[in-house]
C-alpha cells in the first residue's frame, strides 16, 4: 500500500478516535449541566408557585376564601397574624375546607401550619375544628397538631374537652396520647394540679398514666423536690403505678434544680431498693456537668450495687465520648470493680476503633482481660477465625470453653464444613475437639429438621 495513503488512513482513524474521546469526556459534563438546569428550573417554578400562593392568601379580605393547600406557603408567624384578624366563623369555615381538599403533601402542610396557628389563638376551637374533619387520618393529624401546640396554660381546658367529648374514631388517642400529653404539658405550669387530676382518674387501665406521672414527678421536682417526693410516697400502694420510675423522675428533676442536694439525698438513701437507678441518674447529671465531678462522687460511694450502677453509667457515657480516657479511669478503680466496668468500655471501643481497642486489650490482665475479650470476640466485623483467636486468649477455662463453643455453634449454622476443618486443625485437646465436633453435628441436624418441618408446613 502507498505510504501516503496509509498515513492518511491512520490520520483519519486518529481524528475519529480523538473526537470520540472528547465526546465521551464531555457528555457527562453536558448531561450534568442539563440536569442542573432542569433542577434550577424546577426549583424556580416551585418558588414562584409558593410566592403566588402566599400572595393569594395575603390578598384576601376574608380568610375563609383561602385555598387550604396554599396555607403551607405562608410562614407560621404571618399566618397566625392573618388568622388573628379573622372571625371565629371564618376560621371554622376554612377548617371545614379540608374535607374537600386532596389528601396530598401540600394539604398536609397547610393543615399542620393552620392548626398550629389556630391552637395558639383559640385552642378549644382548634380542637373542635380538628375533630370536625371527616377523614380519620387527617382528623388525627389535625388533632395531634393542636394537642402538641398548645401552651401549658391551655392544657386544662383541652383536658376537659377531651374527657367530656372524646372523638369516637380516635377514642384510643383521646384516652392515651392526647390526654397524657396534655397532662404532661399541664405539669410544666402546675404539677400539683396535674397530679390531683391524674390521681382522680384512678386506674385507667391504659398506658398514658405512666409517662404523664413520670413527667409530673420530674417537673414538680424542678420546682419543689420535697412536695414531689411526698406525692410519690402516696403512690407506692397503687399496683398500677410504677413508684420506682416516679422516684427516679423526681431525682432527675431535682438534679436540674440543685445537683448537689439531689446527690446528697441519694447518698443518704443507698439502702433504698431503687438506689442503683437513682445513683445512675445522679451520675448522668454530674457527667453532663463535669466529668471529674461525677468520678469523684462515685469514688466516695461505699462498695455495693448503687456504686456499680453509677460506675457503669459513667463508663458508658465516657467510652462513647472518649474511650481512651475512660480506660485510664478504669485502671484507677479496684480490680473487683474493673470487671464490672470493662465490658461497658469494651462494647463501644471494639466496634468504633478496633486497632486502638486491641492494643488496649493487650495491656489488661487477669479477670479484667477475660471480661474484655468475651466482648471483643463478638465485635461486629469479626470473622469466626478472629473471634476464636481471641477466645483462645481467655485464661479462665470455663469462660474460654464456653466462648469457643458459642462461636463454633454460630459458625456451624452458616458454614459447618469450614468450622469442622478449624476444629480438627486446632491445638485443642482431643476431648475438646470431640465435644465441638458434636456441637457442629447437632447444629446441622437441628437445621435439617427445621428445613424439613418448614417444607411440610408449606405443602
Amino acid at each position: 500500500m502507498n505510504w501516503r495513503v496509509l498515513t492518511a488512513i491512520n490520520a483519519a482513524i486518529a481524528l475519529v478516535t480523538l473526537s470520540a474521546v472528547i465526546y465521551v469526556a464531555n457528555r457527562p459534563r453536558a448531561e450534568r449541566r442539563h440536569a442542573s438546569a432542569r433542577a434550577n428550573q424546577t426549583k424556580e417554578q416551585e418558588q414562584a408557585s409558593e410566592r403566588e400562593a402566599k400572595a393569594r392568601i395575603e390578598a384576601l379580605a376574608d380568610l375563609s376564601q383561602a385555598r387550604v393547600d396554599d396555607l403551607g406557603a405562608v410562614p407560621a408567624a404571618e399566618l397566625t397574624h392573618l388568622m388573628d384578624r379573622a372571625t371565629p366563623e371564618q376560621l371554622a369555615v376554612l377548617a371545614s375546607k379540608f374535607n374537600d381538599a386532596p389528601t396530598d403533601a401540600r394539604t398536609f402542610g397547610g393543615m399542620a401550619v393552620f392548626f398550629q396557628a389556630w391552637a395558639q389563638l383559640d385552642p378549644n376551637a382548634a380542637l373542635i375544628g380538628a375533630f370536625g374533619i371527616n377523614d380519620v387520618g387527617m382528623r388525627k393529624l389535625a388533632a395531634t397538631t393542636v394537642v402538641y401546640s398548645v401552651s401549658p396554660s391551655a392544657a386544662p381546658e383541652l383536658i376537659a374537652y377531651v374527657t367530656e367529648h372524646p372523638d369516637k374514631d380516635l377514642s384510643f388517642e383521646c384516652k392515651n396520647g392526647f390526654l397524657g400529653t396534655l397532662i404532661s404539658n399541664w405539669s410544666l405550669l402546675n404539677p400539683e394540679a396535674a397530679s390531683k387530676f391524674i390521681d382522680s382518674l384512678g386506674n385507667t387501665k391504659s398506658n398514658f398514666g405512666y409517662k404523664a406521672r413520670e413527667d409530673i414527678a420530674y417537673n414538680w421536682a424542678t420546682l419543689d423536690p420535697s412536695a414531689a417526693l411526698e406525692w410519690i410516697s402516696k403512690q407506692k400502694d397503687k399496683d398500677y403505678v410504677d413508684a420506682n420510675d416516679l422516684y427516679d423522675g423526681a431525682i432527675r428533676g431535682w438534679c436540674r434544680k440543685d445537683l448537689s442536694a439531689a446527690a446528697a439525698y441519694v447518698a443518704q438513701h443507698l439502702d433504698d431498693p431503687v438506689a442503683g437507678q437513682l445513683a445512675s441518674s445522679v451520675a448522668t447529671a454530674m457527667f453532663d456537668h463535669q466529668i471529674e465531678e461525677a468520678t469523684d462522687w462515685v469514688r466516695q460511694m461505699p462498695a455495693g450495687a448503687p456504686r456499680n450502677e453509677a460506675e457503669s453509667t459513667v463508663a458508658s457515657m465516657w467510652s462513647a465520648k472518649d474511650p481512651a480516657s475512660a480506660a485510664k479511669w478504669l485502671a484507677t478503680l479496684p480490680e473487683s470493680e474493673q470487671t464490672n466496668v470493662v465490658r461497658v468500655i469494651a462494647s463501644d471501643w471494639v466496634n468504633t476503633n478496633w486497632p486502638d481497642a486491641s492494643r488496649w486489650l493487650g495491656t489488661l490482665t487477669g479477670d479484667v482481660r477475660d471480661e474484655a475479650l468475651t466482648v471483643a470476640l463478638n465485635r461486629e466485623d469479626s470473622t469466626p477465625v478472629e473471634s476464636l483467636s481471641l477466645a483462645l486468649w481467655i485464661k479462665n477455662d470455663d469462660k474460654r470453653n464456653e466462648s469457643i463453643e458459642t462461636v463454633i455453634r454460630n459458625w456451624a449454622a452458616t458454614d459447618a464444613q469450614t468450622a469442622e476443618t478449624w476444629v480438627k486443625g486446632s491445638s485443642l485437646s482431643n476431648e475438646q475437639q470431640a465435644k465441638l465436633l458434636s456441637v457442629i453435628s447437632d447444629t446441622q441436624n437441628a437445621a435439617t429438621e427445621a428445613t424439613a418441618e418448614r417444607v411440610i408446613i408449606e405443602h
